[in-house]
């Protein structure tokens, strides 16, 4: 039957004047196994014996198989096998058609990600549920004695927890330190033999690496699987999955006696650990996650690839900006570049460089943004390919330091680049795809403010909101931040409505609703003093003013200006937004003229140091300054402020006109030496000629 379908291509293929070449002849055999399968019992000895396969054809033929609906219950069954699994997440190549193939099947709800990480927890979780059970029972008989113990050291416990929140900690720095034994007392960050016990850190003392022996075969296929599987999960955007995997595995390693490699193992799992966890939004156990890299911080030695060091501080980076604490993001990512070396794989490099240019930006250290972003997306493109996913992940970051210098035209080109990038890897439904449609909707959002279209920013914050909706659970951080977005975009629409004499109140309680949703969401997540909460109060602030809740409003800027000011300092981007909005509200609703006038020149003050004469946001507080003049009959600065309004539209339809920014791409390519050289010299100049308060 086979025989004869092959035969039929075959003469298809000549017949219609198609290529005699190996690559036709291959492809038509492929669709000639595949097509047999569609018959039941005969196709069940070809099936069964698929995995037998060179991998290189074996990956076609699942792919094959991925593209037709009726194969996928057998395709599932296949690629659950934890060993066929292996074999191809092992096989490089095979990686962006392994996306593609997990993508397809999800899309279909065929739960391969789930399935894969159930049989990982079956075949090597440590423990039987009547094991975990006696743990429980002999962990409440010691609740006791440990609670007294806590409660005797708590102070002491605070102390260490505020000496790791400000990084005055031992800090591995490519230096081996465990022959000093200041050092190494210093080290010693968890403080009491329980604590180090508990998270099985051995003693810097203990006898050498070179002194132990190797783990069994099987165990190193065991955790050769977990950490590939893990990795490979989260790549595909199927986070929960992902940290099931690694947790169990970490549970693993701890529990294995001292091994050669234990460290580099430990620290290896633990980094991708981290990297799942914060992505996801679960900080309590990123914060679980980050303790035990801290207790390992301080054995690390020459003996650990620099460049697995360099990933774990970029991904301690990593957890912290998504908790919007951008001071420690900042200062684990500068950690991450002085680790990087030359030797480092290009995808670490990568991404050591694209986290580190994400936590300057949100320092406004823009030049050193644009030098580390650009060499990132040069290596993404020349290593990867303008089609793989690491390439599409450094253009969203790219988009997000255009669009926070005020590029923001270019910012859209180059989002909607990434989104088609990661669609064309992991179709419509996918975490990816999700964050990258809501970040184009959000720079649309900013394009069009001037225009009052928002067509093209509401239907992607309409689809990332949908598929969020279909991935997590209601109350989830992301889908919180689509929903913020979608409450903006919403309050725009109603007051553009509004200035036609149309009544969009109902448009306005929903935007309410979903501010509220994110507030709540985010005190519940982050506490009062955070930057994102702060946005919230802010967005709030904006809204309460378009539905004349002026008191509201007043309290809402007010809380704002005063956590950011705080958090960020007087200078900060965002400090000068919630000034400008506050000014806004005194000058046009509240009749505060120059409270408004004082809020308005710090704003513009904020916005000069920062982005420079062209600026897009000064429109707003020029004009706004202008009818503060207006106002009070003060004609002179009227005049001069009218002037400076029109200085300001023909530089600014210049800079449009010419497509001008003020960060221009870097073309040319530099080595990792070269990079950290410019990185950290311009990190001197900025700290000595900044005298900021």
């Amino acid at each position: 039957m086979a025989n004869q379908q092959l035969l039929a291509l075959m003469a298809s293929a000549v017949g219609g004047g198609q290529n005699n070449t190996p690559r036709a002849l291959y492809d038509l055999s492929l669709q000639a196994l595949i097509g047999s399968m569609d018959t039941k019992v005969p196709a069940l000895d070809r099936i069964s014996r698929l995995p037998e396969l060179p991998r290189n054809l074996l990956i076609d033929a699942y792919e094959m198989m991925s593209q037709q609906e009726s194969l996928k219950d057998t395709l599932l069954e296949e690629l659950s096998c934890l060993d066929v699994f292996l074999r191809l997440v092992r096989y490089a190549p095979a990686r962006s058609k392994l996306l593609r193939i997990v993508a397809s099947l999800m899309a279909s709800n065929k739960l391969l990600a789930s399935r894969l990480a159930e049989a990982f927890v079956t075949r090597y979780s440590l423990q039987s549920e009547q094991e975990e059970t006696d743990q429980d029972q002999e962990q409440q008989q010691q609740q006791q004695q440990q609670w007294l113990s806590q409660n005797l050291n708590q102070k002491q416990n605070e102390e260490r927890q505020n000496s790791l929140q400000d990084c005055s900690m031992h800090i591995y720095d490519g230096e081996d330190h465990t022959n000093n034994s200041a050092c190494a007392a210093s080290g010693r960050i968890a403080g009491d033999e329980e604590t180090q016990s508990k998270h099985n850190v051995i003693d810097p003392a203990a006898p050498a690496d070179s002194a132990l022996e190797e783990l069994p075969a099987e165990e190193l296929q065991a955790i050769d699987l977990g950490l590939r599987l893990g990795s490979f999960l989260s790549e595909a955007g199927w986070m929960q999955e992902s940290i099931t995997v690694l947790s169990c595995l970490n549970a693993r390693l701890k529990h294995l006696p001292r091994h050669k490699h234990w460290l580099v193992m430990r620290l290896d799992c633990l980094q991708r650990l981290l990297y799942a966890e914060s992505a996801h939004c679960n900080f309590k156990l990123a914060k679980r996650t980050y303790d035990e890299l801290i207790l390992l911080n301080p054995l690390l030695n020459s003996k650990v690839p620099q460049e697995l060091i360099a990933m774990t501080y970029s991904q301690i980076s990593v957890m912290y900006f998504v908790r919007h604490e951008y001071n420690f993001s900042h200062k684990w990512s500068g950690l991450a570049m002085r680790m990087l070396q030359v030797s480092a794989p290009p995808r670490i490099a990568i991404d050591v460089l694209r986290q580190a240019a994400k936590a300057c930006v949100v320092k406004r250290d823009f030049a050193r943004a644009n030098l580390l972003i650009c060499q990132a997306l040069r290596r993404a493109r020349a290593h990867f390919g303008p089609t793989h996913q690491k390439y599409g992940d450094t253009l969203l970051d790219y988009g997000f330091f255009l669009l926070n210098v005020d590029s923001v035209f270019q910012s859209v080109n180059v989002y909607k680049e990434a989104l088609a990038v990661r669609r064309g890897i992991f179709g419509n439904m996918n975490f990816h795809v999700a964050i990258a449609h809501e970040d184009l909707s959000y720079a649309y959002y900013v394009h069009e403010y001037s225009t009052g279209d928002f067509s093209c920013a509401q239907d992607h914050v309409d689809k990332a909101v949908n598929i969020m909706k279909n991935l997590v659970p209601s109350n989830h951080l992301m889908l919180a931040s689509a929903k913020r977005v979608k409450a903006l975009l919403l309050e725009e629409i109603a007051l553009d409505k509004m200035a036609d004499g149309m009544d969009e109140e109902d448009l306005l309680l929903q935007s309410e609703e979903l501010h509220n949703f994110a507030l709540l969401l985010s005190l519940e997540t982050f506490g009062e003093v955070n930057v994102q909460t702060a946005k919230h109060y802010g967005n709030l602030g904006r809204l309460y003013q378009t539905m004349n809740r002026f008191e509201e409003a007043e309290r809402m800027h007010q809380k704002a200006i005063k956590i950011k000011t705080d958090l960020l300092g007087a200078f900060d981007y965002e400090v000068g937004l919630s000034i400008g909005h506050l000014a806004s509200l005194y000058n046009y609703q509240m009749k505060k003229y120059h409270e408004a006038e004082k809020l308005y020149l710090r704003s513009i003050d904020i916005s000069l140091r920062l982005f420079g004469h062209s600026y897009s946001g000064l429109e707003y507080d020029y004009l706004g300054l202008c009818h503060v003049y207006e106002t009070l009959h003060n004609f002179e600065k009227y005049l001069q402020y009218a002037h400076t309004l029109e200085n300001w539209q023909i530089l600014r339809g210049q800079n449009i006109t010419q497509n001008k920014s003020s960060y221009p791409a870097i073309e040319e390519d530099y080595s990792i030496e070269e990079v950290k050289t410019k990185f950290f010299s311009m990190s001197a100049c900025n700290k000595t000629s900044s005298s900021s308060p």
